[in-house]
């Protein structure tokens, strides 16, 4: 390692334990793998989407990091169905060592709310880990869809004399809800298309099957070719996209609102290895290769402790269900 690269990790809280790594160049290395007994085994981390959208791809980064970091593999295990519940209700059931988590975006907390009942409890049956990061929703279109702003999506669905189908990677996720909420606030007739995850609600764009869908900064942007984007929720335009205007600037409130994307363990998992976990994955979020590497889905790396990724969760919980309520938002 060369004495400027050094220099810089060191700074950033990483000059120990680091060593030359076939991933970006850089990995943690052995003395941060030993400093406690975890893991002796490989780490299983459930995600309740299908492979290939946004979250599987930004997840992936950080798992191969932790897998180096660690010296033992970390398996990605998607699990997608009903809205996300399948596979969080399988993390939540899984033995409290460290050894199964869960990698999953707001939808944790909307999901019970939409159904009427889960089979777990969002705050009492996880442990927040760390928020890994945060997202700007685009709302795409068809190319040869005459829309090219949300005013002109209105006058489009209201002509078609009959509801506008729209796609989202997940039933009750916040895509979902947000734009059913914008449905309700603007009385625009919208039928909703779930997908189980971005990668196939993705597909049937391309293929035509769907002409309006929300996906993640990254596809919208590689696709930029044969799909438009027309705005973007949150109340600030996605880094990955500055010439996409927000819902607020196109003059329609109530967008703003991001979810994001956390890493979870069971309720029970000792606090040694949840606060071993956070700041593990903390320091991969630092490092610039892997940061990059993310930022090229979509995603913006955010960070933090556990505390502060539980009072975000409870916080959200709440939230998302009033809204959910007051949307009379009910899924079968």
């Amino acid at each position: 390692m060369n004495q400027g690269r050094r220099r810089v990790l060191k700074q950033l809280g990483l000059g120990l334990g680091l060593s030359a790594s076939p991933f970006g160049g850089i990995g943690l290395g052995t003395a941060v793998a030993q400093e406690s007994a975890y893991p002796k085994n490989a780490v299983r981390v459930v995600l309740p989407f299908s492979a290939g959208g946004s979250s599987d791809v930004a997840f992936r980064v950080l798992a191969d990091g932790l897998s180096k970091a660690w010296g033992k593999p970390v398996v990605v295990d998607n699990r997608p169905g009903a809205g996300g519940m399948i596979g969080a209700d399988a993390v939540a059931k899984s033995a409290p060592d460290g050894y199964t988590l869960l990698a999953t975006l707001t939808n944790l907390v909307q999901a019970p709310a939409l159904f009427g009942k889960a089979p777990y409890n969002a705050l009492r049956d996880f442990a927040p880990i760390t928020e890994l990061a945060t997202l700007n929703l685009v709302w795409v279109v068809q190319k040869d869809l005459p829309v090219t702003d949300i005013k002109s999506l209105i006058e489009y669905a209201k002509k078609q004399g009959q509801p506008l189908p729209y796609g989202t990677y997940a039933v009750g996720g916040t895509a979902h809800l947000l734009m059913e909420s914008f449905g309700r606030a603007y009385k625009v007739p919208l039928i909703h298309v779930p997908y189980k995850g971005e990668a196939p609600l993705l597909n049937d764009m391309l293929g035509g099957q769907v002409q309006v869908g929300i996906l993640g900064p990254g596809n919208a942007r590689q696709h930029a070719g044969r799909l438009r984007a027309i705005a973007v929720s949150g109340v600030s335009r996605s880094p990955f996209l500055p010439d996409v205007p927000t819902f607020k600037e196109q003059g329609f409130t109530g967008l703003e609102r991001q979810g994001w994307f956390g890493l979870f363990a069971p309720a029970g998992t000792p606090a040694t290895i949840v606060e071993r976990v956070s700041a593990d994955v903390n320091k991969l979020m630092m490092v610039p290769a892997i940061r990059t590497r993310v930022g090229e889905t979509g995603y913006v790396l955010t960070g933090g402790t556990p505390a502060a990724f539980a009072s975000t969760v409870k916080t959200d919980e709440k939230f998302w269900k009033e809204i959910i309520a007051a949307s009379n938002i009910h899924l079968d």
